[in-house]
C-alpha cells in the first residue's frame, strides 16, 4: 500500500486563513474558493453550516469571501455535507502535474489518501467567530480516503454515475482530470472525516511554525529506499527520541510513501482511522 499525504483546504493563496477547530474540538476544512464552480459556500455543510463561519473569519482580508461565493467542494468526505443521490461514496479529484506525480508514483486501488490541511482554534464571541488570541496555526489530518477505484477521465470514456455528478471534477476538463472514488462495503464507506481534534492528528512539531512536522521515528528516510516525496533531501530531516522531525515543503499537494518500503505506514494510517474516524 502506498499512502499519500495530500495537502487541501484554506491556505495562504486559496482562502486566505487557517480552517478553524471549534471550542468544542470539532473542525472542520473549509473548501477552497472557485469563480467557476457550481455550488456556493451557502450549498456546503449539512448540519455544520460554514457560510458564516468563512465570512466572519475572512472578514479582515482585502476582499472577504461571502456565502454567496462558488466553493470547489473537494475531498467530498462527509455525506451530510449536501443532500446525496443513492449510491454516494465520498470522492477526491486531481489533476495537472499533481496528478502526473500520482501517476508517476503508481497511486493505485487499495492504496490511501490521508488529507491534511492548514488548522487554527477559533472562539465564538459576540455573535461570530474569531480566532483564538495566540492559538497557533497547524497543519493537522482531516480525512482520509482508500481507494476503491480511479476514474481517469482524462484519457477513458466513462459515464459518471448519477451519484457523482456534482463532483467539480465530473464535468470539467482539467489536463489529466482524474477522480478516486472511496472503497465501500456494503453501507461503510472507507472514506471520511476525523470527528474532534486529538494530538494524534497534529503534524506540526509543538511550539514550530506550521510547517515544521514531527512524525514517527519510521518515516525518517532509509537507505535504500524511496523518501517521502518531495522530501528526499536528507538535510530537511532531523531525528529526535521517538520522532523524525522534517521541515516540510512549501508548496505541493500529495506526498506519497511506499508501504513496501516502510511497512510501519500501513498500520499507523489504520490505528490513526480507527481511533480518529
Amino acid at each position: 500500500m502506498k499512502l499519500i499525504l495530500s495537502r487541501k483546504g484554506f491556505d495562504s493563496s486559496f482562502g486566505g486563513c487557517a480552517s478553524p477547530i471549534f471550542e468544542d474540538g470539532s473542525f472542520v476544512s473549509l473548501p477552497i474558493p472557485e469563480k467557476s464552480a457550481r455550488m456556493s459556500f451557502s450549498d456546503v455543510g449539512g448540519n455544520r453550516r460554514i457560510e458564516a463561519v468563512v465570512e466572519d473569519l475572512t472578514e479582515a482580508r482585502k476582499k472577504p469571501l461571502k456565502a454567496n461565493d462558488h466553493v470547489h467542494l473537494d475531498p467530498d468526505l462527509r455525506i451530510e455535507s449536501r443532500p446525496r443521490k443513492p449510491g454516494w461514496r465520498p470522492l477526491f479529484g486531481q489533476a495537472d502535474a499533481a496528478q502526473r506525480h500520482l501517476d508517476n508514483h503508481g497511486v493505485e486501488v487499495g492504496d490511501t489518501f490521508l488529507f491534511f490541511g492548514w488548522f487554527r482554534r477559533v472562539e465564538n464571541r459576540d455573535g461570530g467567530f474569531r480566532f483564538k488570541p495566540g492559538a497557533p496555526d497547524i497543519h493537522m489530518f482531516f480525512g482520509w480516503l482508500e481507494i476503491g477505484a480511479i476514474w481517469r477521465l482524462w484519457k477513458d470514456r466513462l459515464r459518471i454515475p448519477n451519484w457523482a455528478s456534482e463532483h467539480p471534477h465530473a464535468n470539467a476538463d482539467y489536463p489529466r482530470n482524474t477522480i478516486y472514488v472511496a472503497a465501500g462495503n456494503g453501507t461503510t464507506y472507507n472514506g471520511g472525516t476525523f470527528h474532534s481534534y486529538s494530538d494524534q492528528l497534529v503534524l506540526t512539531e509543538p511550539g514550530k511554525s506550521r510547517s515544521r512536522w514531527r512524525l514517527p521515528k519510521w518515516f525518517y528516510p532509509a537507505v535504500g529506499k524511496a523518501a517521502l516525496s518531495y522530501h528526499g533531501n536528507v538535510a530537511r530531516w532531523s531525528l529526535s527520541e521517538n520522532c523524525a522531525d522534517l521541515q516540510s515543503v512549501a508548496r505541493g499537494q500529495e506526498f506519497v510513501l511506499d508501504g513496501n518500503d516502510y511497512p510501519e505506514a500501513v498500520e499507523w494510517a489504520k490505528r490513526l482511522i480507527a481511533e480518529n474516524g
